[in-house]
């Protein structure tokens, strides 16, 4: 059998605000929105990372109309970014609104930190060493 082939394109993370979401990611990491829709029922941004816009993935921000519980559960993972300074990157994101989950730690030859954004959700930071 084959298996058709796909390409992850995009996550999506429901947030209470659109906005105040859209500029942690901003200031936090340098993601920029390419897109943005305000509809009737929700508001959606679509966010990517510099030269990344194309190819992607993307993270999309999505406001509900009106507004809906978006309490982050235990069945959510977080968003992982790979980062070329980690310590810088970590201390970067604690400045724009996000809190240490953990600080960076070598787990193999790979550091890895974790953290929560202000709307609640996760985020690993990992640099490969060597």
């Amino acid at each position: 059998m084959t298996i058709p082939t796909a390409r992850l394109a995009f996550f999506k993370l429901n947030v209470p605000d659109a906005d105040e979401a859209r500029a942690f990611w901003e200031d936090a990491f340098g993601f920029a929105v390419t897109q943005t829709y305000d509809e009737d029922s929700f508001v959606e941004h679509i966010m990517a990372l510099p030269g990344q816009a194309e190819a992607g993935p993307s993270l999309m921000l999505v406001e509900s109309k009106p507004a809906r519980d978006v309490s982050v559960g235990p069945g959510h993972g977080p968003v992982g970014l790979v980062c070329d300074d980690i310590a810088a990157s970590h201390a970067h994101a604690l400045a724009s609104g996000a809190t240490s989950l953990m600080d960076p730690l070598d787990v193999g030859g790979v550091l890895v930190s974790m953290l929560k954004s202000p709307q609640g959700h996760e985020i690993e930071l990992v640099q490969p060493l060597g």
